[in-house]
């Protein structure tokens, strides 16, 4: 009887809370991991110790409870499991009202009275740590962040003025655009702490010329500093992930950025999922700080990309080109008068521009693209069924192919992407030996010698020769191109005989899984959960890995980081046979990344049976004809391939 009374005060509470959700206060903390779960008040009694958890989130969008959230006493290991729940049911999602704020309160055994400070979180995440109870903030912790702050920024401003770096470009029109040399960040977090349980972030860096990835991890230290490098050939609007979230930059070859974050702005990040959230608190120093403030403080007001994707199934093709056109013009003349008044330099406004029509041109690409997909789902749409209008691509006449501002924007590679394979630009990834010749329908111009350059990279790894047959042609006409193909071409060939894994944090992770393997051939396939065609692709081999399990001479590994879930990696490797699996850090995969070049997955790593890399952009199509034609000693025709 006195359970129940005390679950019946329990939700009355609860229900009054709910009505001043906005007026809550938060107990005092150490350390907040998670910008939707806050604890708004603890209470003990005789029976029971009630948390308040005061969710923010998004409205429309769902949290969950479950019995495996855990309070435990700071200075203990011991947790302490939910008995009961109000205001949500567990194991069921909890959809966050329009305020954005709701109120659940978790029931548990009563803490010893001396507890003062707890930790809150769930099975595989703790979300808050060092709750102070008393509601008091510990004094003495503001005292060693205010040093370590004060010893980190000085670290920082060090940094920036030991740098050497050429002169800051006044324009991207003249020859001095092209210069290959690195970037270098050093920046700070003010808020960090190692118990968030991260230490690196990444820049996942391409080279647009060859499509080859080249990530940058960045090294984050116990006081918050960090620091990355990365090579650059040209200005460009990049960016570094951290703990998920995107931190944009502008950067030129040569220099150095200063970048200074606050852990409240990632925790903001976390609560604002949908991505409306406009960081608060960054700040660029060094001497691209000012020119980066600038371009970050000026509201580009991209279009809705979610009202894009509607409008393919709803718009016709004649109606949509002329409402984003004048759409696309409107926002320009906009932006005219806005850099006006607010007199911006020449080259900023150029590069304003420049992504205003990246953003446009993209837009145009994607409706046309995938038109032809949804008409297959829905063949009853009529919208679908017309085709475009002749005229439909002349937008690109809005556009000058010999700018190179182009290049600085962040939308430029996807642009890229879209225009090489729309018609009637399509410049084709399937060449011919002799095919050394730009087609017909291309345009001449920058964007064209960079869309090309990309398909001839193609034929690099097919041809060795092709590199030196591309300068022999002079088929592209300018020289950073032509270069960089070149480049590329070295680089493959010293990659065809295989090669041994640099000494670097990332080699360390992969040899201390691979050299369990030692004297088998492996394929490594880096995977996740969210990735659909990873998954495909491991469900299309299940027949192998079955057939093949006990082979002597090789075997299959799998690895995946902390973005799949413990319970979905368990169970689905369990179904898929994935016997060699390895779920490793954040920070580990991380570095897997850098020291094999890859920005997405699916990835395959084809590693001989004495670990040296045959090739780390394995294709799996063919793997069991290509093993007979590489391994011939060790994998026979007759009873590997046609058995």
């Amino acid at each position: 009887m006195k359970k129940k009374l005390l679950l019946l005060i329990l939700v009355v509470f609860s229900i009054i809370a709910h009505g001043q959700a906005d007026k809550i206060k938060h107990l005092p903390v150490e350390l907040q991991n998670s910008g939707i779960y806050h604890i708004a008040a603890v209470r003990t009694v005789d029976t029971a110790t009630f948390v308040d958890v005061h969710v923010t989130f998004i409205p429309g969008w769902w949290s969950m409870f479950s019995k495996k959230n855990f309070i435990k006493a700071v200075d203990s290991e011991q947790r302490i499991y939910p008995k009961g729940i109000a205001g949500a049911a567990f194991d069921e999602k909890l959809r966050t009202p329009k305020s954005g704020d709701t109120l659940v309160t978790l029931i548990f055994d009563p803490l010893p009275a001396h507890v003062q400070q707890i930790d809150f979180g769930d099975a595989e995440r703790t979300y808050i740590y060092g709750i102070n109870l008393d509601g008091k903030a510990k004094q003495f912790r503001k005292r060693s962040d205010d040093q370590k702050e004060k010893e980190a920024l000085e670290w920082v401003h060090a940094e920036l003025a030991k740098a050497e770096t050429p002169e800051v470009l006044t324009s991207y029109d003249g020859d001095d655009f092209f210069g290959r040399d690195s970037v270098r960040i050093v920046g700070y977090i003010k808020g960090y702490d190692p118990r968030l349980g991260f230490s690196s972030g990444i820049i996942y860096q391409s080279d647009l010329f060859t499509r080859e990835d080249f990530p940058a991890t960045a090294r984050i230290y116990e006081n918050g500093t960090f620091e990355v490098s990365y090579e650059a050939l040209y200005p460009e609007i990049t960016s570094i992930v951290i703990n998920d979230q995107t931190i944009e930059f502008y950067a030129e070859p040569g220099h150095t950025i200063g970048l200074l974050l606050d852990w409240g702005d990632f925790l903001q990040g976390d609560r604002y999922r949908d991505r409306s959230y406009t960081w608060q608190h960054t700040q660029y120093l060094g001497d691209l700080g000012e020119f980066n403030e600038s371009l970050f403080a000026i509201d580009t007001r991209r279009p809705d990309y979610k009202k894009l994707l509607d409008s393919q199934k709803k718009v016709a093709p004649s109606e949509f080109k002329n409402t984003w056109l004048n759409q696309w013009k409107a926002e320009s003349l906009h932006f005219d008068s806005v850099l006006l008044a607010s007199n911006v330099d020449a080259k900023l406004s150029s590069l304003i521009k420049a992504q205003l029509d990246m953003v446009y041109a993209t837009y145009f690409f994607e409706y046309a693209s995938n038109r032809d997909y949804y008409s297959k789902q829905d063949t009853a749409n009529q919208i679908l069924k017309m085709p475009l209008p002749d005229d439909y691509y002349d937008f690109v006449n809005e556009l000058d192919f010999n700018k190179q501002t182009y290049l600085v924007s962040s939308d430029f590679s996807v642009f890229i992407n879209r225009y090489e394979y729309a018609d009637p630009f399509r410049i084709r990834s399937v060449f011919k030996d002799s095919t050394l010749t730009q087609p017909e329908t291309a345009k001449m111009g920058l964007i064209n010698d960079i869309a090309l350059g990309r398909h001839i990279t193609v034929m690099l790894k097919q041809l060795p020769d092709f590199g030196n047959k591309l300068v022999e042609k002079e088929l592209i006409e300018r020289p950073t191109v032509v270069r960089n193909i070149k480049d590329y071409s070295d680089y493959l060939e010293t990659r065809r005989a295989g090669y041994e894994l640099p000494d670097t944090d990332g080699a360390k992770v992969f040899k201390s899984i691979a050299d369990k393997y030692k004297g088998k051939v492996l394929i490594v396939d880096f995977w996740a959960e969210w990735c659909a065609p990873c998954r495909a692709g491991i469900e299309a081999h299940l027949a192998d890995r079955e057939k093949y399990a006990d082979h002597p001479d090789f075997a299959f590994l799998f690895v995946t980081d902390q973005s799949t879930s413990e319970k979905f990696y368990r169970e689905y490797t369990a179904k898929q046979k994935m016997v060699n699996s390895y779920k490793v850090s954040d920070d580990e995969y991380l570095a897997l990344r850098e020291l094999f070049r890859f920005n997405g997955i699916p990835r395959y790593i084809l590693v001989d049976a004495e670990g040296r890399i045959l090739d780390d952009k394995y294709i799996m199509r063919n793997w069991k004809s290509d093993f007979v034609k590489r391994f011939p000693d060790k994998f026979k025709r007759a009873d590997f391939l046609d058995n």
